[in-house]
């Protein structure tokens, strides 16, 4: 079959549609996907949900013309907070969980895009030092995902 499309567009199209699909968000969520270096420390105003592929791998597995393909994408989620209390802080660690829950171990309905990982080491949620500093939530959740050869 023809490839009509690149394979870490098809992983971040899939995380973006599992993103927008969900209803029960603290927040009006609309993640978008783009090929860009994300800056945590960029000035935003309104609530950023950034799907961004980090790395692309070929995987040889088979003696097969291709095979999967590995991805690490990163979901960002940022916005300027007006206050450095729970009130305002607090929806957004909430809904980076629900992303979270949202996103692991998720396959598309074809197969074809799988979450194989979710990234679970210690990290701070949000980043403490650029919140103190800029008044900017951020956080980061990285994800390893497996697309299917076409």
């Amino acid at each position: 079959m023809a490839v009509s499309q690149s394979p870490s567009t098809e992983a971040m199209a899939a995380i973006v549609a599992r993103i927008n699909s969900a209803t029960a968000y603290e927040f009006d969520v609309v993640a978008t996907y783009s090929e860009q270096i994300i800056n945590p420390t960029e000035e935003v105003t309104e609530l950023r949900v950034d799907v961004v592929s980090e790395s692309e791998e070929q995987l040889n597995e088979t003696l097969d013309i291709e095979d999967r393909t590995s991805h690490i994408i990163s979901i960002w989620v940022r916005k300027k907070v007006t206050a450095l209390d729970n009130d305002s802080i607090d929806p957004l660690k909430l809904l980076v969980r629900q992303i979270f829950q949202r996103v692991n171990n998720y396959d598309t309905a074809d197969g074809r895009v799988r979450v194989w990982e979710v990234d679970a080491s210690s990290k701070q949620c949000p980043d403490k030092s650029i919140l103190r500093q800029l008044r900017l939530f951020t956080a980061n959740i990285m994800l390893r995902i497996e697309v299917e050869a076409s």
